[in-house]
């Protein structure tokens, strides 16, 4: 999901003059966004009260787990230079002390396909990342949703490659991607494709719940999955239905995307797609969550993976305390729902954030996810290391103290 400012990690990461914050304090709420944050904090605690309202929660069998910035597929070519590599390692290290058991990594389609520009280097690059990630007994989620056709999320070259792009095609490469990340990068688990939606935009496909089942039972037929379980998935945002035709597939796990949290988003929409992933006999994955910055006139523009402008409100401190909401909320709804991989996206904000005022709050998206790039550089490559409230309170996830 999303991302141009990924790029932006790799220009700061290994930048020894990066001045910064401390991570921690977050200041009082502005004007401008006490309504929204007012609704937000209402939601979190109605959602907390329905997954407490279902009785004891079992103790926490999963994994959890956050993103990889520095290796996601839409950086383009930058990531196969050097230092993409030295700010992945430090990246990781940095997770260690979270005491990070897992990452999720975006191997977007299609740079591991033949024919697309420096698909072996790409390869080379993840199967590094694979042996690398086994080396420190870290478990990868390896997803190949596609890359963003637009500029502004993604630096990818494939509004040429999309051109003319056919359902046959496209099925025939996602398989060879499946294959070549199974094979060569032997992650633990593999999302074939997720929300429907943004892969439409992007690919200029349509994609129905019949469309995309077929594309995974085209993927995963015959497959030599080895010892990696696949899945595939949709947002609580799109339809249903979506999840009941995936839920006929062969997959060995459904894998939900939870962002926003108003509407029946989170309750009812998570649980009964718990309910398809049992009645199925599937696993249920939380494959990306954080908490989205929104209200409900905020849902009706641009796609949810696709709306810069509100991505940008997340790198304000002043959200902190909700983030710290968010990670505990979905924390005990992971443990209701019995979901065995819960992966937090934004893993910078673990490390820094944006202090909000008159210098920061009309900047342009890009500018501001550049600032918290920064930001979270500057408290990663600290001596000692800092990180933020969030960051401390996924470190308790981590060690079973939530």
């Amino acid at each position: 999901m999303r991302l141009r400012f990924l790029m932006g990690l790799l220009a700061t990461v290994m930048c020894g003059s990066l001045a910064g914050a401390p991570a921690g304090a977050a200041p009082g709420v502005p004007a401008e966004y006490a309504d929204l944050y007012a609704v937000l904090e209402r939601q979190l605690r109605s959602i907390d009260r329905h997954v407490l309202s279902h009785g004891q929660v079992a103790p926490h069998s999963g994994l959890f787990s956050t993103e990889l910035l520095p290796a996601n597929a839409n950086i383009g070519e930058r990531l196969l230079r050097p230092e993409a590599w030295q700010a992945v390692t430090l990246n990781l290290d940095r997770f260690e002390l979270l005491g990070v058991r897992a990452v999720k990594v975006a191997v977007k389609y299609p740079v591991l396909v033949p024919g697309f520009p420096r698909s072996a280097e790409y390869l080379e690059f993840y199967r590094r990342l694979g042996q690398e990630l086994r080396r420190r007994n870290i478990k990868m989620l390896a997803q190949m949703t596609n890359g963003f056709r637009e500029p502004a999320f993604s630096q990818l070259p494939v509004e040429s490659y999309y051109a003319g792009l056919t359902w046959d095609r496209f099925k025939r490469e996602k398989r060879q991607q499946a294959e070549a990340i199974i094979r060569e990068v032997r992650p633990d688990f593999l999302t074939v494709e997720n929300e429907p939606g943004t892969q439409q935009a992007n690919t200029g496909l349509t994609f129905t719940p019949r469309s995309m089942a077929e594309l995974v039972q085209f993927v995963l037929d015959g497959l030599d999955r080895q010892t990696t379980l696949v899945g595939a998935g949709a947002g609580t945002w799109d339809d249903p239905a979506y999840m009941q035709a995936l839920a006929r597939t062969p997959v060995d796990y459904l894998d939900m995307h939870v962002y926003p949290i108003t509407r029946d988003f989170v309750v009812d929409r998570a649980f009964r797609i718990a309910d398809v992933a049992r009645r199925a006999n599937k696993k249920l994955f939380l494959g990306e969550a954080w908490l989205y910055k929104a209200a409900d006139r905020d849902l009706g523009g641009a796609p949810v993976a696709a709306a810069p402008a509100l991505f940008a409100r997340d790198v304000y401190g002043f959200w902190e305390p909700l983030d710290v909401e968010f990670l505990q909320v979905m924390a005990r709804l992971s443990r209701a729902l019995r979901i065995e991989f819960t992966n937090y996206f934004w893993s910078r904000y673990f490390f820094g954030y944006v202090e909000y005022g008159a210098a920061t709050r009309g900047l342009p998206p890009a500018e501001l996810f550049r600032l918290a790039n920064r930001a979270a550089a500057a408290n990663m490559t600290a001596t000692p290391p800092r990180v933020t409230r969030t960051g401390e309170a996924f470190q308790r996830l981590n060690r079973g103290t939530f």
